[in-house]
């Protein structure tokens, strides 16, 4: 029974998600359902390496419960912070949606990482460099899927390429974009067990640089 729930709230996400791709709460229930095998996978790992134990025995949440965002806009504009915070802010966003609980895991610490994947989410656009439009979204699920194999990024980049790039176009973005975003997010060391809240002071160049991340090229972004 719960393999046939699960099975139907996942088509019935998609579904919806295909009509409106703005509603982030039907991704969340796709992620949730779908990337248990992949986080319990990457729980294990985690608890073996110290900089995920650290993670995991902290749980740092970016939230405004936690982070002084105003103390953010006031750091440099070459900082991590400056450039995290301007992203959230140019596109209309607050840290504590992505903060909200799980509906779809019971496993304390596994809801805990999804939560932190979605929290850092934004990080990753800033690191990037790269916005909140339809078709960027598709491509920074290029970037998670070389980073974390998570079905939901499959999913995204899939049905996404086909709504938010091949019907309107964007040639380049599908030559060049997904590919690029794929092979940043492969080659660069894994981001979910960052713990960013020590890094907001830092250029943003120096952690580009110490995570082996480069922006995306924005000629084909357009």
């Amino acid at each position: 029974m719960g393999l046939a729930r699960d099975s139907y709230l996942v088509g019935r996400a998609v579904v919806r998600v295909l009509g409106d791709s703005d509603l982030t709460s039907e991704i969340h229930r796709v992620e949730e359902i779908t990337g248990r095998p992949a986080y319990r996978k990457l729980l294990a790992e985690l608890k073996h390496d110290p900089d995920g134990r650290r993670i995991l025995d902290e749980r740092p949440e970016l939230s405004s419960r936690m982070v002084d965002y105003e103390a953010l806009r006031r750091l440099p504009a070459p900082t991590l912070g400056s450039a995290y915070v301007r992203h959230l802010d140019g596109n209309g966003l607050s840290a504590d949606y992505q903060a909200a609980l799980t509906r779809h895991v019971e496993d304390e610490e596994m809801a805990y990482l999804m939560r932190r994947f979605r929290q850092t989410h934004d990080v990753w656009h800033a690191l990037l460099d790269i916005g909140v439009t339809g078709h960027e979204e598709v491509v920074i699920h290029a970037f998670t899927w070389g980073q974390m194999r998570l079905p939901v990024s499959a999913m995204v980049v899939t049905l996404g390429s086909i709504k938010h790039i091949v019907l309107e176009r964007r040639w380049g973005a599908l030559r060049h974009s997904l590919r690029e975003a794929y092979e940043v997010g492969r080659d660069a060391a894994p981001l979910i067990k960052v713990i960013w809240e020590d890094e907001w002071e830092l250029p943003l160049a120096e952690v580009r640089a110490r995570y082996n991340v480069r922006p995306l090229e924005r000629r084909w972004l357009q």
